[in-house]
């Protein structure tokens, strides 16, 4: 029954907060004292403030961002998410293309750590620094 709670708060974050941008919804599913070890701002923010931010800039740039869950598999204690991330207007390139737009997928793994009910603690492996060239954040060359 936990880890069949637990997946439906993992589900909920994902699709109410970072699909629909429900933010304030991240003070119901994240502790207090959650910690993300993982994404653009790891470790820099704790509770569910750092979903707000989080969810904030990546919906920022990309205003058409859907992440889709697309495996939810219980390791131990933990959830593993395999997720794709989706910007819904681009077409489907690998990299950057002439103009400079930025990839439509990407993937990565999330483990989700959950206690007394609420999301605690998350690793996020993906490939940041594609996401910052492609931001402009992370110059190439």
């Amino acid at each position: 029954m936990t880890m069949a709670r637990d997946q439906r708060l993992v589900r909920r974050a994902i699709a109410d907060i970072f699909n629909s941008g429900q933010l304030s919804i991240a003070d119901d599913l994240f502790a207090a004292d959650y910690v993300n070890h993982g994404g653009l701002i790891p470790d820099l923010v704790s509770g569910p403030e750092v979903i707000k931010v989080s969810a904030g800039l990546y919906r920022r740039a990309f205003p058409h961002l859907r992440i889709t869950i697309d495996a939810l598999s219980v390791d131990e204690d933990v959830l593993v998410m395999d997720w794709s991330a989706r910007n819904r207007r681009l077409g489907a390139l690998p990299e950057l293309d002439s103009n400079g737009m930025p990839p439509q997928r990407m993937t990565g793994v999330t483990r989700v750590r959950c206690s007394a009910g609420m999301i605690a603690e998350s690793w996020t492996e993906w490939d940041s620094d594609l996401m910052l060239t492609v931001t402009g954040i992370l110059k190439t060359n």
